[in-house]
């Protein structure tokens, strides 16, 4: 052997070596795989090379020389992934070129092509999938590459099954430790947090309303000929507010008047005619029994007339229920009709509705804040003046318990009827307990 041949054998040993240890630094499957077909073309001298996985029947392209990136659709990939399906490997190469059965579309410019199945380590058995490495040289496939095939194929083969299986279960425990310390916090903090001590808080909506409201209302049926002052003004205690259509109670008095004075006529013609004649007395006691009948009709069409005109009830603010001064005048009423409010009164309250799942907060000593929708930014610390001792249906259907404040009278900008989010805090309770009251409440009820 000449120094030549030595030199150039242990330049190969050299390359081997390194080959192998490159394949087991590789971080992943597929850069092992992309690195079993490009590092070996020193040593193999081929065309090209695929290197395929086969499993339950079917084989897929996994690396491919010269390509960062493989196309498991392109053409040449399909026609590989098929021809591997069906080949029946053992532990030597297999050398076949068209005349020895390979298909014609991988057989152009005299490709002769060199497959070798990659055996599996000792201690693996059985592999599932399996690896199959194709080399593709021009019209032969030189002498030395079936001994050197088999010698890189068992390095590349430990190092594919390496990544498959053994690093990939470490990794797998790895992951499945710390998945399972990290859910372990999680799950402790959560249950810890359901024992820090937090304020109790509500929220309910509000509207401000005058501390004193007094309500005016028809006195009878009839049309309303006139109102005489606009929704929104100041006015006194006994000033008009509207006034019926009074001329149908003038004939009406008018009416009765009249009949009242025959019914005395006649009862005095009687009363002088009863001196002289008993029989009449009877007559006189019916006429007396008719006066008093139609004395009381006088009286009450006297009453509708005194209670024609509506006054102010009180000192404050007008609030007209028909909203405008036009549209109440001609309105025709009924006994008991809202016609107007007053507002008055100091300063400025708001009635919070709390929700009976939340009254919770009412036992304890609680204070109130409200932002108003107009001034969200401005909180208004208020007075709580009142609660009330039972629930109360409201518009929404649901029972709640009001919370009567008061404003501060130094408040500027406010009118009555703006409305807001009123925030109720109370004393400190447990984190779960306030998320899961509702819970409890309906795990009660089943």
């Amino acid at each position: 052997m000449t120094n030549e041949e030595f030199a150039a054998k242990l330049k190969a040993f050299a390359l081997m070596l390194k080959y192998g240890h490159d394949l087991f630094q590789a971080a992943t499957f597929r850069d092992t795989a992309t690195l079993v077909v490009n590092n070996s073309r020193t040593l193999l001298h081929f065309r090209t090379a695929t290197l395929l996985e086969r499993s339950g029947g079917k084989a897929s392209v996994i690396a491919q020389y010269g390509q960062p990136e493989v196309n498991e659709h392109s053409r040449l990939a399909v026609l590989q992934a098929e021809f591997a399906a069906t080949l029946q490997l053992g532990s030597e190469p297999l050398i076949l070129s068209a005349a020895d059965g390979l298909p014609a579309e991988l057989a152009v410019s005299d490709a002769v092509y060199c497959c070798l199945q990659l055996q599996p380590p000792a201690n693996l058995k059985a592999a599932d999938p399996t690896f199959l490495w194709l080399l593709e040289y021009e019209k032969s496939v030189p002498s030395y590459v079936p001994t050197t095939f088999k010698l890189l194929a068992t390095s590349a083969a430990e190092a594919l099954y390496y990544q498959r299986y053994c690093k990939r279960q470490i990794w797998r425990v790895n992951r499945q430790v710390r998945k399972w310390w990290f859910w372990g916090i999680v799950l402790f903090l959560l249950i810890a947090a359901m024992f820090l001590r937090v304020p109790e808080s509500a929220t309910a909506e509000f509207t401000l309303k005058a501390p004193e409201i007094t309500s005016a209302y028809a006195w009878f049926d009839g049309p309303i000929a006139s109102c005489l002052r606009q929704d929104g003004e100041r006015v006194k205690q006994g000033e008009p507010i509207a006034e019926y259509d009074t001329e149908q109670l003038h004939y009406r008095l008018a009416g009765a008047r009249n009949a009242l004075r025959e019914i005395e006529a006649e009862l005095a013609l009687e009363q002088q005619n009863a001196f002289s004649e008993e029989e009449r007395l009877g007559k006189v006691k019916l006429l007396e029994a008719r006066r008093e009948t139609m004395a009381v009709a006088v009286k009450e069409a006297q009453w509708y007339l005194d209670h024609a005109r509506i006054t102010a009830p009180a000192d404050g603010i007008l609030a007209l229920s028909a909203g405008r001064a036009e549209l109440l005048a001609g309105k025709v009423v009924r006994t008991g009709d809202k016609l107007f409010e007053i507002y008055g009164g100091p300063g400025m309250v708001a009635e919070i509705p709390v929700n009976e799942r939340d009254a919770s907060i009412l036992r304890s000593v609680f204070k109130a804040t409200l932002f108003l929708h107009t001034a969200p930014e401005h909180a208004i610390p208020v007075d709580i003046q009142e609660v009330s001792r039972y629930p109360e249906l409201t518009e929404q259907q649901t029972y709640c318990y009001k919370v009567r404040v008061r404003l501060p009278s130094g408040e500027a900008g406010l009118r009555y009827g703006m409305r807001g989010i009123a925030r109720l805090s109370g004393g400190e309770v447990f984190l779960g307990y306030r998320l899961f009251k509702s819970v409890v409440l309906s795990f009660r009820g089943m």
